[in-house]
């Protein structure tokens, strides 16, 4: 009888949980905060009960199709979210047309040689949010913009498509290796689902197409050569990642404390050469002096739920008069490099089990330490929260979506008091996991 009432509970839920993505892709705008936490917490609701061990064990290959349905229903909606997809499809563009993207800022080019901008290319400039700064995406995701326009055209709705195409196939790739490591691990295979189900990874991979869809599947391919001990291979991936986006370049310290010296000098030395090799294209002399300087403005200009920072520039406003964004930028990012070290090169147990808890720390103590942490990039930790006994991660994936309230009004503005809940919360329950659990 309970088989049979679960079995016509998962219908509803499955559901309501399309009902809630379909409005939040195609109906519901960002400043309409109100009706989108109203649908993400439903979407919660039907995620904690799906992903339940003994619900989730029971309906594995009908949850499966789920996480495929769940995700498609994106597949044509223009992502209301984040603005993020004007650079994604400029830079697509620009690769498209033989240009280097690291060459120009979007407010540089206002026509090609002999010919205007294509519509579409001023349509991204007008809606991107960065127009005077260089492109900070890596090679490896540029890779995935260009295809995308070379296949979708000069049609928005289609180069989005093909973007959330590979998208799909990069979260597929990331399941399979997520599925492999649980079982590398002696873990229920239905665990899965706490990381594949979560209503944040779909909404921010599937719907705002963030790269970091791209860098989980590397850095996933990464974690299962370094636990079969396929060091060149887990370089190699790592490279990828880090050829993704920059962050993974944190978990160095860590990855190498693990491997001792010899070993990791030579995990180094590949990861290097394939994040080199996959540069070649775009190499002139500017190149890195302009990625350098935009990545350099997330430490001078811009601040968007932080933790640490956001108290000591108030007692530095409180004590000098200013804004000190500029002088705690650098400061914080200092302090972020050298607690990332310490912490990553401290002794590390043998336990694999231990390695994924200290990378997903290190993200941790990143992220307390950074001006920036936007709603995607919390994913990067559901991904090793499938393999350690810490839920923290979970509850912030849930908590970070209280950010999005900063869009309700213009000029855009955080609501503090949303931020400091939102990180009161998590420590705490960072802090009773950590006495019970402990860290290796």
């Amino acid at each position: 009888m309970q088989a049979k009432a679960s079995g016509l509970f998962l219908p509803v839920l499955a559901i309501v949980s399309l009902a809630a993505y379909y409005f939040i892709s195609y109906l519901v705008p960002r400043p309409s905060f109100f009706p989108f936490i109203l649908l993400i917490g439903c979407a919660f609701l039907c995620y904690g009960v799906m992903a339940a061990k003994d619900f989730a064990a029971k309906h594995f290959t009908t949850l499966l199709l789920c996480c495929l349905l769940f995700r498609l229903v994106f597949l044509f909606a223009i992502p209301e979210l984040s603005d993020d997809y004007a650079r994604f499809i400029w830079d697509g563009m620009l690769n498209a047309h033989g240009l280097n993207v690291y060459a120009y800022t979007p407010a540089e080019i206002s026509s090609f040689p002999n010919q205007a901008l294509p519509p579409l290319m001023e349509n991204m400039k007008a809606a991107m949010n960065s127009p005077n700064y260089y492109s900070v995406y890596p090679p490896f995701l540029q890779l995935f913009f260009y295809l995308s326009v070379k296949l979708g055209g000069a049609n928005l709705v289609a180069d989005l498509a093909w973007l959330r195409g590979f998208a799909l196939l990069a979260e597929a790739g990331t399941i399979f290796f997520a599925l492999k490591l649980l079982k590398h691990f002696n873990l229920p295979r239905s665990r899965v689902f706490l990381y594949a189900l979560n209503p944040l990874v779909i909404v921010e991979f599937s719907g705002n197409l963030h790269g970091e869809v791209f860098m989980l599947l590397c850095l996933a391919a990464t974690l299962w050569f370094l636990v079969q001990e396929k060091l060149l291979w887990s370089a190699a991936c790592f490279g990828l990642a880090v050829s993704t986006k920059l962050m993974p370049l944190i978990l160095l310290p860590a990855v190498f404390a693990y491997l001792g010296f010899r070993k990791g000098a030579v995990y180094g030395l590949v990861l290097f050469i394939t994040l080199s090799a996959s540069f070649l294209p775009f190499i002139d002399s500017n190149t890195f002096q302009h990625i350098s300087s935009s990545v350099g403005l997330y430490y001078d200009r811009f601040e968007f739920n932080a933790s640490i920072y956001y108290l000591l520039l108030w007692i530095g406003y409180d004590v000098t008069g200013v804004n000190i964004i500029f002088v705690l930028g650098k400061i914080m990012s200092l302090g972020s490099f050298l607690a990332i070290c310490w912490f990553g090169l401290k002794k590390i147990s043998l336990h694999q089990q231990a390695l994924v808890q200290r990378l997903s720390f290190t993200v941790v103590i990143y992220y307390f330490l950074s001006l920036v942490v936007h709603p995607w990039y919390i994913t990067v930790l559901l991904f090793p929260a499938l393999f350690a006994s810490y839920r923290f991660a979970y509850a912030w994936s849930a908590l970070v979506f209280l950010t999005y309230s900063a869009y309700m009004q213009l000029p855009y503005q955080e609501i503090l008091w949303v931020t400091a809940l939102e990180y009161l919360i998590v420590t705490g329950v960072i802090l009773v996991e950590y006495k019970k659990f402990g860290l290796r």
